[in-house]
């Protein structure tokens, strides 16, 4: 008798899922406040101010880049769980 193909469960496929970030806005929102604050004092970018700056935009780009491959992921299972239909 062969042998029933393994149940796919939605449990068993977010196990093997790539962690989503958290939302992203707030740090967005941080890096605008804290550049139109320096545009209020007329006050150039100092170094400190460009690496917070720098950092939280490569925060962001991390982000960005999590919820891209978890989105690919996602989306290949769905394609082989309709494939197998």
């Amino acid at each position: 008798m062969p042998k029933q193909p393994k149940k796919i469960t939605l449990t068993s496929l977010k196990k093997k899922a790539p962690k989503i970030p958290s939302h992203t806005c707030v740090s967005i929102d941080n890096v605008i406040s804290k550049l139109e604050k320096l545009v209020e004092r007329k006050k150039a970018l100092d170094k400190k101010s460009l690496k917070d700056l720098t950092k939280r935009l490569e925060k962001l780009r991390t982000a960005n880049e999590d919820l891209r491959e978890g989105g690919i992921y996602w989306y290949e299972k769905l394609k082989l769980l309709l494939k197998n239909r």
